[in-house]
Parts: C-alpha cells; sequence; structure tokens
C-alpha cells in the first residue's frame, strides 16, 4: 500500500511463569444474562471500499503471534512480578482509550452463521462479547482509566453494560483464499459505511474469516496454519484513518480452533474463539493506536503479558475457558478486579 504510512509492532509475546498468576476464579457470578444473537445484517464491499482501503494512512497493528513463535521473559523480570512498581506493569503513554462502545462483530463467508463457524452449540462471538461485558472480568481495566486507582469504572453504572455487541455479514472472494491487508481494511470500510460512519473510539469492527481461509499482514508474516514457514500471528488488532477524520478501530480473528493458537484447555471452538477475542477486545480498550497502556521494557500489552494463563471463568449461565488480564493493581493477571 504506497500511500499507507503503517507502523506496525510485532513484539515477541512472553509465556509469563507462575509467578503472575493469581488464580482462576471460576466462581465468579457476575450479574446480567447472556445476550443473544440478533438479526445479522449483510452488507456488500464495494469498489469505492477498495478505494479507501488503498488511500487510508496511519495504520497501527499489532499481532498476536501464534504459540510456537511466543518467547519467555527473562528470570529476573518474573522472580520480581508480583512486588510492588514491578517492571511488568503497564504504563499509560497518553494515547486516546475506547472507554465505551460497541463491538461490530462482522462474519465473513458464512452462510450457515456464526455459532457454526466461530461457536459452539448456540454460544457465539456475539454471545460471549454480551457475557463478557456483563462479568466481572470486564472490570479488571477499571484501573487503566482511573491511573491506578481502584475506583470504580466511570462508564459502568446500575449494572448496565457500556459496551454491547452487533453482527454483521458479507461474502468475499479472497484471492487463492488468502486475506491481505487491504482485503481486511476494504471490509472495515465497507462495514463502517454501512453503519452510517460509525467510528471513532466507540465502535470496533471484529473481522471474522472462517476455517481454511489465510492472512498476511505483510509477506511472510501470516496466519497460515497449512503452511508452518509463515505462521506467524493467531489475530491482530489495529487502527486506520480513512481521511476526513474517519477513524476506525478493527481487529481481525481468524479461525483459532487450529494447532498454533488453541491451547490444551480449550477443547471447544468458542473457547478458542473467545480467548482470542477477549485478547484483541481487551487491548483495544486500553491500547487502541498504539499510543495507550503497555510495557516499556517489554512492548507488550495489557492481554499479551498473561497469555499462557486460562481460567474456566463463568459468565452469567455461560462458562468459557479464556486467558486473564494484566493487573498493575495486584502486579499480575487476574481476571476480576
Amino acid at each position: 500500500m504506497p500511500t499507507a504510512s503503517r507502523s506496525a509492532f510485532r513484539p515477541d509475546l512472553a509465556l509469563v511463569a507462575a509467578a503472575l498468576a493469581l488464580g482462576a476464579c471460576s466462581t465468579d457470578a457476575p450479574t446480567g444474562s447472556p445476550g443473544a444473537s440478533g438479526q445479522i445484517e449483510s452488507f456488500t464491499v464495494t469498489a469505492a471500499a477498495h478505494q479507501a482501503a488503498l488511500g487510508s494512512t496511519h495504520q497501527m497493528i499489532r499481532i498476536f503471534p501464534t504459540i510456537q513463535r511466543r518467547t519467555g521473559i527473562s528470570a529476573d523480570l518474573v522472580a520480581s512480578a508480583s512486588t510492588i512498581h514491578s517492571p511488568l506493569d503497564l504504563s499509560n503513554q497518553g494515547g486516546s482509550l475506547m472507554r465505551s462502545g460497541k463491538s461490530w462483530n462482522v462474519f465473513v463467508n458464512c452462510g450457515s452463521g456464526p455459532a457454526a463457524c466461530w461457536g459452539s452449540a448456540s454460544l457465539t462471538p456475539t454471545v460471549f462479547l454480551t457475557d463478557l461485558a456483563r462479568s466481572r472480568m470486564i472490570h479488571v481495566v477499571d484501573q487503566y482509566f482511573s491511573n491506578g486507582s481502584s475506583s470504580s469504572f466511570p462508564f459502568f453504572g446500575g449494572g448496565t453494560p457500556s459496551f454491547t455487541a452487533s453482527e454483521l455479514s458479507t461474502d468475499y472472494g479472497f484471492d487463492g483464499n488468502t486475506a491481505t491487508i487491504d482485503d481486511v481494511l476494504s471490509i472495515v470500510f465497507a462495514a463502517y459505511q454501512h453503519n452510517g460512519n460509525a467510528g471513532g473510539y466507540t465502535n470496533i469492527y471484529h473481522i471474522f474469516l472462517p476455517a481454511g481461509t489465510d492472512m498476511c499482514e505483510a509477506p511472510g508474516i501470516c496466519y497460515s496454519p497449512d503452511n508452518f514457514d509463515t505462521f506467524y500471528f493467531c489475530a491482530f488488532h489495529g487502527s486506520v484513518d480513512f481521511g476526513g477524520g474517519r477513524h476506525a478501530l478493527f481487529s481481525v480473528e481468524p479461525y483459532q480452533a487450529v494447532n498454533g493458537c488453541q491451547t490444551h484447555a480449550e477443547t471447544r471452538v468458542i473457547d478458542a474463539t473467545a480467548s482470542t477475542l477477549a485478547h484483541e477486545f481487551f487491548e483495544t480498550i486500553t491500547d487502541p493506536d498504539g499510543d495507550g497502556w503497555w510495557n516499556t521494557l517489554t512492548g507488550e500489552e495489557a492481554a499479551d503479558l498473561c497469555v499462557s494463563f486460562e481460567n474456566s471463568e463463568t459468565m452469567g449461565a455461560n462458562t468459557y475457558v479464556v486467558q486473564s488480564i494484566y493487573s498493575n493493581k495486584y502486579h499480575g493477571c487476574a481476571d476480576t478486579p
């Protein structure tokens, strides 16, 4: 994309040792009940959307490497992880944050529906995000909106979640069944336009690619379970400017129930989907443009530091196996505030 100015971040993720873990809270009893998928609106990716993607600027992309590509943190950092002023704590770089808003789950090339392509039984990505928004786990991010204090997240009042989720779908022809960043940005822009230019820091577009579809962020940096040599990442989140003040946040979730992305504890498709989706969602909230909260020593974000800690989390009537999120308050990985 010759007209784009992209700042790509590809830090190696850490498999943090048990010193970070605060233990699973499988007995959580969050308020609220899971949401059900509503009617899925469809849209078409037009030639104008392709042109908007080609002309986009200020792209920020942060990828989530595969299990095989992740490396460990040095022993001295791990040993001091539970101390005050831990070197693993996140620092605020002063950028914008996503304080509230809506997730737009964009399901690509799946006529059988999101439960069949990315879920298990009646559990879909939308049901999971609705459960997450009503759970106590979402409140781990409270501290990052109050400069590290323990005060309540101001956008969650009266038990009503500030984050909601809706569903969109589209069909798209990928060259060689491999999506490029131009393809993804074309889909993001088309969805953005379909929603009446709903963007900024109150909307995020999660692009779900079905099983069998590869995705390359750059040559040799791909989601490609069929080719280990280029299989570098599982998912990523980012932001982009389409001109005219049109700023959009997005994430890309290829099919996660594959070796390299699905962990031993994630035995269902929805668990693999939900854990990665939560990873990208939390990082979009706390670091939408790459200048929010991240660790200045390792370059890692809130979810990166805790990828090896999976808990069985009960949210409303449903249970998912998802990773924890880093907490400055506890200097470790947590699933409640």
